[in-house]
């Protein structure tokens, strides 16, 4: 965790800015937190900073973009040194080709609005869309025809997927699992939704030995992952997170403004004369307090992001409150950590998504609209790779599979309907 007495302190920033080939780059503009400057001749820089961690972005004509994020020194030091390797920009006729060619439509039937969809590891894609206001749930192939379809309830949430693969179709009151066989698809009874969806949100992950669950306590910032054995069910916590900062925060807020709206009109009714004097300011308190307490639920209660991912033949957990990615074995055992700070870039939303492959990971970016995501190196957990979705803004439902990225975009000109479009993985 932070250690928010040291962040603090002045701290001295000292640092160079260079291009691949090693040369200084002058008049660079680097901006560290809120603090301002730019490159000297040699290429040098200087500034005092004691907000930590602090995001460093420097900019110059002829180069992409650099962005990091510095975290505050071993606590005997005052100064920190800081090598910039900038990039250059990609030539206007390369952007050109590459835009010519990077979007293209996966179901391009202009009717249906697509409302969800999952892809599946042998390329087939599970469509949720309504079709001349009939619902439907589609099977496609990896060029977007349809194999086959089933007309389902009106409207559907969303698609989900459970740790055993298995997909299910939510809705406000109940929840269908689905089972897929052959051509055609099928669905079990419905389940309450209330009942179905503790499951589908806290299962992390299940083989067939053994199963994790995830539980949050203690106003949603203390996460628990548990891993149950099938056979014996013996019950296991393999990791504990948990935002202690938070949490005092909460409980700080909770204890001067939790009274409810029933608790105000009831000590209103307490003096009834002065109610009837008063009504005007009591109803405004009233407002006010359920505006409190509506933020409180809403907003601050917002549970801590420390999502366990499978990735090559190991398990994540991405502990971002504190800092760290721990990696298991899929039996439980801890194997080693390693450092992650991209949580604390400005645009991050807060979301990491995993390739189908289970190979790579990559966090999610956006500013001004534009999406960008960029793979998570998984030894030293810098951000690397970046790639923007540049023809849609505000894409939804991101996923990812062999060289593609696929999404919804929904129609600037009908924001009632969405479409699934894909674009190469890769910028080159």
């Amino acid at each position: 965790m932070t250690d928010f007495s040291w962040a603090q302190l002045e701290i001295v920033i000292k640092g160079k800015v260079v291009n691949e080939s090693g040369a200084a780059i002058k008049n660079a503009s680097v901006q560290i937190d809120i603090q301002n400057t730019r490159t000297n001749s040699e290429g040098y820089f200087y500034v005092r900073n004691q907000n930590f961690p602090a995001q460093l972005t420097v900019k110059s004509s002829l180069y992409d973009e650099y962005q990091d994020i510095l975290l505050f020194p071993e606590k005997w030091k005052d100064t920190m040194t800081v090598f910039v390797v900038m990039a250059p920009k990609s030539t206007q006729l390369e952007e050109v080709t590459i835009n010519a060619n990077s979007k293209f439509w996966v179901y391009p039937r202009k009717q249906a609005n697509v409302l969800d969809f999952k892809l599946e590891p042998n390329g087939n894609i599970l469509l949720c869309c309504s079709d001349n206001h009939h619902y439907f749930l589609r099977h496609l192939n990896g060029s977007g025809d349809n194999v086959y379809e089933t007309s389902i309830r009106k409207h559907p949430k969303q698609i989900r997927s459970d740790c055993n693969g298995q997909y299910h179709l939510v809705y406000n009151d109940s929840i269908y699992e689905t089972s897929i066989i052959g051509e055609s698809v099928g669905f079990f009874s419905p389940v309450p939704y209330s009942r179905a969806i503790g499951m589908l949100d806290n299962c992390s992950y299940a083989d067939d030995t053994s199963i994790i669950i995830r539980t949050y306590m203690n106003q949603k910032q203390h996460l628990e992952y548990m891993l149950i054995t099938k056979k014996t069910h013996v019950r296991k916590v393999i990791y504990v997170s948990e935002d202690r900062h938070k949490k005092r925060q909460l409980k700080d807020y909770e204890r001067e403004n939790k009274p409810t709206v029933q608790e105000i009109l009831k000590q209103s009714d307490a003096n009834h004369s002065d109610r009837l004097s008063n009504r005007k300011d009591d109803l405004k308190k009233a407002k006010d307090r359920w505006n409190t307490q509506q933020f409180y639920d809403l907003i601050l209660l917002k549970p801590i992001y420390a999502p366990l991912f499978e990735l090559n033949d190991s398990l994540i957990i991405f502990d971002h409150p504190n800092d760290s990615a721990i990696v298991f074995t899929k039996t439980g055992v801890r194997v080693r950590s390693f450092p992650i700070s991209y949580q604390y870039f400005k645009d991050w939303k807060s979301e990491l998504i995993p390739n189908m492959e289970k190979t790579a990971i990559y966090a999610r970016f956006e500013k001004g609209g534009i999406t960008s995501l960029r793979k998570i190196n998984l030894m030293t957990g810098k951000p690397e790779e970046e790639v923007k979705i540049k023809e849609h803004i505000f894409p939804e439902h991101i996923q990812i599979q062999k060289d593609f990225i696929y999404y919804l975009y929904k129609d600037y000109l009908d924001l009632s309907m969405h479409y699934i479009f894909k674009q190469h993985l890769t910028n080159h």
